[in-house]
């Protein structure tokens, strides 16, 4: 008899709670303040044009585009950046171009002439200034190296038995050091030194020109009022 009781209080129960939860569905629910939530964190719709909204499939080619444009402003600045304007060569590089020259660790060709220099250089690079003649000298190689990504061409001498490393570039490409100006025979040099090398830079008719060598720089200013440009 208790048990019956208790399934009968039990029915009634869960069709009391039933009643409740079937009032629930149909009492209204303000949601005008989870809608404003919603719309400050999704991005807004696309705008209408006349009566008709604006497809999606219109807006992603503009994006695309835009962001195509972008990039290639980025990499076209960062070319710039890396390419513009002259560079300036300290002791040490210039030392170690020369080092790498003479000893063989750069990779150069053989030549017995300054036009076959020109030949052979001009092969690598069309771009690549000539490089004066020197009659008095014997060429013995040359090849190209880069400075701070600027191309520069260099032709191993020797003269009295000692290598000599001429290295030429265009004059924009290149910005003369703040060294020692010294003048001979007519012409300006700037002298560095670094160790027993001692380094002579000048410019002329748009070419920017380094002798190096271990002589004394008054030798090497002698050879390079011999340059033919």
């Amino acid at each position: 008899m208790d048990t019956f009781d208790d399934d009968a209080r039990a029915s009634e129960m869960d069709r009391a709670i039933a009643r409740r939860l079937a009032k629930l569905r149909t009492m209204p629910v303000d949601t005008s303040r989870l809608d404003g939530l919603l719309a400050a964190q999704l991005p807004q719709a696309p705008r209408v044009q006349g009566n008709a909204p604006v497809a999606l499939w219109r807006l992603r080619p503009l994006r695309a585009i835009a962001a195509g444009v972008a990039i290639l402003a980025v990499i076209g600045a960062i070319l710039l950046t890396s390419s513009g304007g002259p560079v300036l060569a300290s002791p040490a590089q210039m030392a170690q171009v020369h080092e790498d020259i003479v000893s063989g660790r750069t990779a150069v060709m053989q030549v017995d002439s300054i036009t076959e220099a020109n030949k052979s250089l001009a092969a690598q690079w069309p771009q690549s200034p000539t490089v004066p003649g020197v009659p008095a000298d014997h060429v013995m190689a040359c090849c190209m190296r880069s400075v701070k990504n600027k191309k520069v061409a260099c032709v191993l001498l020797k003269s009295e038995g000692v290598p000599i490393t001429m290295t030429v570039a265009n004059a924009s490409d290149m910005q003369m050091p703040a060294a020692p100006v010294v003048s001979h025979d007519g012409a300006e040099y700037r002298v560095q030194s670094l160790g027993k090398l001692n380094m002579v830079m000048t410019e002329r008719n748009a070419r920017w020109v380094c002798l190096i060598a271990e002589q004394p720089a008054e030798r090497l200013m002698e050879l390079a009022t011999k340059l033919q440009f």
